[in-house]
């Protein structure tokens, strides 16, 4: 299966914050590499902070939609402190989707 690496800053800034790029990125880029049995690298070098809209727009939307494709096939790499928090969070709204 395929792996694609997406760096975060180059595409976004350091700054991840609006919430309708985040699920552009997410139904164009992501979704079809998941659902096809692919693996994405998400690659949060560089950056700095994330709105809840954009990680809740690519996370929370993810987990709660397709759940066994993004725990499968989604990686997150090179997240500061600040950034792992905010996937967490992410994640946790996305399980609370599901209920």
């Amino acid at each position: 299966m395929s792996t694609v690496t997406i760096k975060m800053s180059d595409k976004f800034g350091t700054f991840l914050s609006n919430g309708a790029v985040a699920n552009e990125f997410s139904s164009k880029e992501v979704l079809p590499v998941i659902t096809t049995g692919g693996t994405i690298v998400i690659d949060m070098s560089n950056v700095e902070n994330m709105t809840d809209s954009f990680g809740n727009a690519l996370i929370a939307n993810l987990v709660a939609n397709y759940s066994t494709e993004f725990f499968n096939n989604v990686k997150f790499a090179n997240c500061s402190d600040t950034m792992k928090t905010l996937v967490m969070l992410a994640i946790k709204f996305g399980k609370n989707l599901q209920s």
